[in-house]
């Protein structure tokens, strides 16, 4: 077994196991891409790998909440976290705004910010946590394992939110770690796909 590692040099980022290539990703030219691998024990390894990297940001199924705070704290401690105190910018608006882009309703998005997130359905849950990373964007979004469980429809819904992050960020990349399937859905416009067969040990940080 090989052991995953992630490598960032200038404006490229790499996934190797053990010696050989298996990913390279250029940051600054936006677009989908797709990781298809073979197990869970695989699919944690790479997440964590690329995780070391200081350009990669991650987003799991669960949207990656804090589940004993509020929607409104957890947001609070997001966009306020090593901020400029004096940022004129209202994020309160900012998200109000970001969250109808996701397809939330008006009356819907009033109530949220008072919900824990471990209360929220999985879809609801998983697309607030998008909503933050559309406010505060990395380099490389990774989204890990987000269709494992999902019906056919809650898949392509949230396939669809997904598109605001290439509107308003059209040259971040966003690389989709997917288990193998013959049920996982399309991904419009992808621009590359590649896959990873073999169970990966424990990775080392880049």
């Amino acid at each position: 077994m090989s052991t995953l590692h992630a490598t960032l040099e200038g404006r490229r980022l790499s996934l190797f196991a053990g010696d050989r290539l298996c990913l390279t990703l250029p940051l600054d030219e936006g677009g989908r891409h797709r990781l298809v691998v073979a197990d869970p024990a695989t699919a944690q390894s790479a997440v964590e790998a690329l995780e070391h990297c200081p350009a990669v940001g991650v987003l799991p199924a669960n949207g990656g909440l804090l589940g004993a705070m509020t929607v409104a704290e957890n947001f609070t401690l997001a966009l306020r976290y090593d901020g400029d105190p004096e940022d004129p910018r209202d994020w309160e608006h900012d998200l109000e705004t970001i969250l109808a882009l996701c397809g939330l309703p008006a009356e819907r998005i009033a109530t949220l910010g008072r919900q824990q997130p471990m209360n929220l359905e999985r879809t609801e849950r998983w697309t607030v946590g998008f909503a933050r990373c559309l406010l505060r964007p990395p380099e490389l979004l990774v989204i890990d394992r987000l269709f494992a469980g999902l019906a056919r429809r809650e898949a392509n819904a949230l396939i669809a939110v997904e598109a605001v992050y290439h509107l308003r960020h059209p040259f971040r990349p966003v690389l989709f770690v997917d288990l193998d399937s013959h049920e996982l859905p399309e991904l419009p416009d992808c621009r590359s796909l590649t896959e990873l067969a073999e169970t990966a040990e424990a990775p080392c940080p880049c």
